[in-house]
């Protein structure tokens, strides 16, 4: 096996990447971990147990850190969505700015308010408290007697709700007090609007907390049951029907907590987060975002992107909501969704209806699962050519988790020389092999390389500016023996099946999960993640959330071990 951390020359060098302190509850709950059953006190093959071992060897597991985290758009989306469904009428994503990304994800951690995104997120309040004010009684309807005690009663019920438990007592009393004077004072619909609007951009609505508040020792029940509602499925707990001023009910007993994380973990809220997930971890580009030429690619327009996506979305919904999803059904199979606008990039697949709506049987020497659809292709490819560098850096740094350091400073970074009339790979093969850049590009060139039967659009190619395309790959540092692979498909079967792959694949779960990047601190319950992934080859999806789940419970460990059945 190779060492975990490759140093190469330069001070270009990757490794399997580790940041930020561990999560956990602590509540001392238990529950399996498999999905409807445990996993073993040891992984059964040795060689699974060496290898956890080896990317994740740290027994030092830290206690949980006091986090407020402030709500993603896709959560302030859901959340509003389900607090006002006659008024929640556009995405917050079409007038907040995007947040910085970190490996393209919106890190919890690192969300804020700024001057770039708050006005526009007071805007769309504010047009949401409009709605509310032209139908007041969508909200609060107390007929039109008004009475104060009902409207106090319904204006309470409201608060509560929006604020998730995290806001009680006279506080809520006070603002649902205010708001019957506001109704005798300013009206029924104003009142309303402006309690609206009070909420929606109150902090206790916009962010929520995890250890902070602590009683008798332990965390408060209700960030503990909100933890686990918007990780697992950023959803409020009310959206998956539990009520969050009566939390402990969910989380009293080990049999409570068990019952509730399967509960959340089996919502269609998480296998939406799950979508989400592999567009995010794949860098699935928006319409909008893709940096292909039209001149240079005629058939790239508007109608052809949406198809792309259409197809990955349907894709990954349709394998996604198998009773247990693996992630072999993503990454290896033979067959997918593809319309008739779609069907000249794949050649002679014939699509099953136009629309792309049932699946089809590919070319079996051609396609190998969603690393060979032309959405993700054509992500990571570039305006004019295949960009192959590109493509192999993403496979470096998302796929296999070996971060890359920038190129020697007063390197001559120019790839290659346009004028001449040679295939992609000979024209970095030419301008890389150089001892100042073949560290690197020892690494990066296979990932590269063995894409380049596939054009910028994902079409299927054998020849390159009218030589043969070479898409041959020689890899000697997975930590299974070197490999050799001719074609994508043989390379891709290598490679989704090693060892880096399924450990980068656990990682990724857990930093779009967990909203921030793994320490050393977390090594004992990645080193879980991966065994219960990894043994049999099993690429299980729900046993990883399952034991990300069991560690928000129960707090972490200074051991792997799993926990007691």
């Amino acid at each position: 096996m190779t060492t975990m951390r490759p140093k190469l020359i330069h001070k270009c060098w990757f490794q399997a990447t580790a940041s930020a302190m561990a999560m956990a509850i602590g509540l001392g709950l238990a529950v399996g971990a498999g999905g409807a059953g445990g996993i073993a006190a040891g992984a059964a093959e040795p060689d699974v147990n060496a290898v956890a071992r080896k990317y994740f060897p740290s027994d030092d597991a830290d206690v949980a850190p006091k986090r407020i985290f402030r709500l993603t758009r896709d959560q302030i989306d859901i959340t509003v969505a389900f607090l006002l469904p006659g008024f929640y009428t556009k995405s917050v994503k079409e007038v907040m700015a995007r947040d910085p990304l970190q490996t393209n994800y919106e890190y919890a951690e690192l969300l804020s308010f700024n001057a770039a995104n708050i006005g526009p997120l007071s805007g769309w309040i504010k047009a949401i408290a409009e709605r509310v004010r032209a139908k007041p009684a969508g909200v609060i309807d107390c007929g039109t007697a008004n009475d104060p005690e009902c409207l106090k009663d319904k204006a309470r019920a409201f608060i509560l709700k929006a604020m998730r438990g995290d806001l009680r007592g006279a506080k809520v009393d006070e603002m649902a007090t205010a708001y019957a004077s506001g109704v005798t004072s300013a009206g029924h619909a104003q009142a309303t609007a402006d309690l609206v609007e009070r909420v929606l951009a109150s902090p206790y609505f916009l962010f929520r907390k995890e250890q902070v508040d602590v009683r008798r020792g332990r965390p408060v029940p209700g960030q503990d049951l909100e933890a686990l509602t918007y990780i697992f499925a950023d959803s409020p707990p009310e959206k998956l029907k539990f009520d969050s001023n009566n939390a402990l009910a969910y989380l009293q007993t080990p049999a409570d907590a068990a019952r509730t994380v399967q509960e959340i973990v089996a919502s269609k809220d998480a296998r939406e987060k799950l979508v989400r997930f592999f567009k995010a971890w794949l860098e699935i580009k928006e319409p909008n975002e893709f940096t292909i030429s039209q001149k240079a690619f005629p058939a790239f327009d508007a109608k052809l992107t949406a198809a792309m996506l259409d197809e990955t979305d349907r894709f990954l919904r349709a394998q996604l909501a198998k009773p247990v999803p693996k992630l072999t059904d993503i990454t290896q199979s033979s067959q997918s969704f593809v319309s008739k606008t779609l069907e000249p990039i794949y050649g002679s697949t014939k699509a099953a209806d136009a629309a792309g709506t049932k699946p089809v049987q590919l070319d079996p020497s051609q396609r190998y699962g969603i690393f060979s659809q032309p959405a993700l292709i054509a992500s990571h490819s570039g305006p004019t050519d295949t960009r192959p560098i590109k493509r192999g850096v993403f496979w470096v740094r998302k796929v296999m988790c070996m971060e890359m350091e920038p190129p020697p400073q007063g390197l001559d970074i120019t790839i290659y020389n346009e004028s001449k009339a040679v295939t992609e790979r000979q024209k970095i093969e030419d301008a890389t092999g150089g001892k100042a850049c073949i560290g690197c590009h020892k690494i990066i060139d296979p990932f590269a390389f063995f894409q380049e039967s596939y054009d910028a659009l994902g079409r299927w190619r054998t020849t390159d500016n009218g030589a043969p395309v070479d898409s041959s790959m020689e890899i000697d540092f997975l930590d299974e023996p070197p490999a050799k692979t001719t074609t994508p498909v043989e390379a891709l079967k290598v490679l989704t099946n090693s060892a880096m792959f399924k450990q980068c694949f656990a990682r990724q779960m857990f930093r779009f999960y967990m909203g921030r990047n793994e320490e050393p601190a977390d090594d004992p319950l990645l080193r879980r993640m991966f065994i219960t992934f990894a043994e049999n080859n099993s690429q299980d999806i729900m046993s990883l959330i399952a034991v990300m789940a069991d560690r928000v419970r129960r707090g972490p460990k200074s051991d792997d071990r799993p926990p007691v059945q």
